[in-house]
């Protein structure tokens, strides 16, 4: 049974046109991964399906009763709700049947008798139930699950929804519209600040929902999980695939060199065609000739293959001319917070070093964020001072859009307007500085605020491009940017030194040669600050090795029981021990394969050699594949 059917939807933003032409059913159950490259609609289309957009053409049907719930890209940060009051309005509904069984429970202890009694219990029956069935009695230990594993601190609970960071804004929405329950789940982008013990649980959650879900997301580990269909939105309209992202990539690939042959095929039978065409149009044939003609252009019109294109690839740089001195930073007592009243984490006294890449890592609301607005001088420090060395130019990339200057965007603004008002370039080099990074055309000229979080992200890329910068601080930069291989060969071949916050696994750890590890604080502590030197699978290692070495201490055994009972409990513990080590045995040798393929792309890079470049970069992104499941698994491991 579909939920929802749409019939040849087509949206525009002005005459520009978004998607057109797209025809699709969800179904009861299904979970759909919605896929496409930036600016190709994914956001407008969800919008329309969950009715928030009504400027659109074509035909949306729903199923009788659907309730839907959406998650945007970018929650409201205006609300001032308590963050409890907050996810507890998703009972909404169960509150008021919690009201009536009250009052009902208040009348029938009246005394009331006769039919009025009888039907006050039928009543309270019918009410009773419903309650029972949307889990009435299980709001509070699901308001506590999804606290606890979407990481927002108990202390932050009675603290106003726009006091929190955007990462956890995003997770409490997300929690809120999983609390409601409903029957179709519109989730944008939910992904972007889940560190690794949200992402397992939801994960979990998804998999195990009642209803249907259509999610967008540029997270391979996720798509590899969640998806049972993937929809793919671009240029040339909505085609459907069955199964994850893994089976999606293989049918596409598969689709695509079908096309090319079918469009190979055509070529030649238009070229015999048109060659006959030529010889006999003034000849005793002309008018056979002719007659080929119409009918090889109607047989384009119905049945012509398109040309297969190659995917348009992305290519940009960080400019870094300007040498910094070999100490880009040091910190002296350094505490971070929201002013000085609300102090979050403690930086032990650090030095930072010329050309180090440093991905900063920890839970979400850690304050990983804060750490970086700090320093690029948007927060100011609660206590002690950090001094930023000789000849230091930063460059910011915000995780919500921000300018390097602080301001927020204008979303009347267009993207040729800003670049051209920042840098005073030339018109035409505006417009070729913006097509390196994919915003062409129309788009160049549409108002900010309708732009996808995607482009948004690529203005701001290019942005930073044009600035001549030695010291990147990117905050999440590859939310909502779908060209990942881009970013990390741009940063990889950067001159200067890199402060990221990121949680993609892929990007630390072809990336990093500095691991700042944030621990929360408990009961009202500050958040604490690790310095490791050295590359993340090693600072990986190193902590599931301190695991291994804790599990004794964390896994005590009774001596005192029935052996019935404690030959199973050390089974599942040595299977679980060896299940750990054999994911880290897979993940290290995996490490060193990925090592190995790097370096021959460098020097495949170094040499010229597109096709050996081809065939490393597509073995690489096969090996990260395999690493990131085998991570994923590790995590949900530590975390049972």
């Amino acid at each position: 049974m579909s939920v929802v059917v749409g019939r040849s939807l087509e949206k525009r933003y002005g005459d520009d046109l978004v998607f057109t032409g797209l025809d699709f059913a969800i179904g009861q159950g299904d979970r759909i991964g919605l896929v496409g490259p930036n600016g190709s609609g994914k956001s407008s289309l969800m919008r329309a399906i969950g009715g928030l957009d009504d400027y659109f053409d074509g035909q949306l049907t729903y199923s009788r009763g659907l309730t839907i719930g959406y998650l945007a890209q970018e929650p409201p940060g205006t609300i001032r709700l308590p963050v409890l009051d907050f996810l507890r309005s998703a009972f909404r509904e169960l509150d008021e049947l919690g009201r009536q069984l009250e009052n009902l429970t208040t009348e029938l202890g009246t005394g009331v008798e006769g039919s009025r009694h009888e039907e006050l219990l039928e009543r309270y029956a019918r009410v009773q139930a419903a309650f029972e069935t949307r889990g009435g009695y299980t709001m509070d230990s699901r308001l506590e699950e999804t606290l606890a594993n979407l990481r927002i601190p108990e202390s932050s609970w009675q603290s106003p929804v726009s006091d929190l960071s955007g990462g956890q804004r995003t997770r409490l929405h997300l929690g809120h519209v999983l609390l409601e329950q409903p029957r179709l789940l519109l989730l944008d982008e939910p992904t972007n600040y889940l560190d690794e013990t949200s992402l397992p649980w939801l994960i979990r959650t998804l998999k195990n929902w009642s209803g249907s879900v259509v999610v967008v997301s540029h997270s391979y580990a996720f798509l590899e999980q969640v998806p049972t269909r993937i929809w793919e939105l671009d240029r040339h309209g909505l085609t459907q695939y069955k199964g994850n992202h893994a089976a999606y990539r293989q049918q596409r690939a598969a689709r695509r060199e079908r096309q090319a042959r079918e469009y190979a095929a055509q070529q030649a039978f238009v070229a015999k065609t048109e060659e006959f065409i030529r010889r006999n149009k003034a000849g005793v044939l002309a008018r056979q000739a002719r007659g080929r003609e119409t009918r090889l252009a109607r047989h384009l019109e119905r049945h012509g293959v398109e040309r297969v294109h190659a995917d348009p690839a992305l290519r940009f740089s960080f400019p870094s001319r300007v040498r910094s001195g070999d100490i880009v930073l040091r910190t002296y007592g350094l505490v971070v917070g929201y002013g000085f009243g609300k102090p979050i984490l403690r930086v032990p006294d650090l030095e930072l070093r010329r050309q180090a890449r440093v991905a900063v890592v920890g839970p979400n609301g850690a304050g990983k964020s804060t750490l970086l607005r700090t320093l690029v001088g948007h927060l100011e420090s609660v206590e002690g001072e950090f001094e930023m060395g000789a000849s230091i130019r930063p460059g910011y990339f915000a995780q919500h859009h921000v300018r390097d200057d602080f301001s927020v965007l204008d979303p009347a603004q267009a993207p040729f307007d800003l670049i051209k008002d920042q840098m005073r370039l030339k018109d035409q080099d505006v417009r070729d500085h913006l097509g390196a990074f994919q915003l062409s055309g129309e788009d160049v000229f549409r108002p900010l605020g309708t732009l996808s979080g995607g482009q948004k992200s690529r203005l701001m890329f290019a942005h930073l491009a044009l600035q001549d910068t030695n010291l990147l601080v990117l905050d999440e930069p590859l939310s909502h940017f779908d060209s990942h291989d881009a970013l990390l060969t741009s940063l990889q071949g950067y001159g200067g030194t890199i402060l990221v916050v990121s949680h993609d696994q892929r990007l630390v750890s072809n990336l990093a040669t500095q691991v700042w590890h944030i621990t929360p604080g408990q009961k009202g502590q500050l958040s604490t600050l690790e310095v490791f030197h050295g590359s993340w699978s090693a600072w990986r290692n190193k902590r599931a090795n301190g695991r291994r070495r804790a599990l004794p201490d964390t896994t005590p055994v009774s001596r005192v029981q029935d052996r019935d009972t404690t030959a199973p409990n050390q089974s599942a513990r040595q299977q679980r021990v060896e299940t750990e080590r054999s994911l880290e045995r897979d993940i290290d040798l995996l490490d060193q394969k990925l090592e190995a393929v790097l370096e021959r792309l460098n020097a495949a890079s170094a040499a010229g050699d597109g096709e050996a470049i081809r065939k490393l970069q597509k073995a690489h992104r096969f090996l990260q594949d395999e690493s990131d499941g085998k991570w994923a698994a590790l995590a949900e491991l530590y975390e049972a």
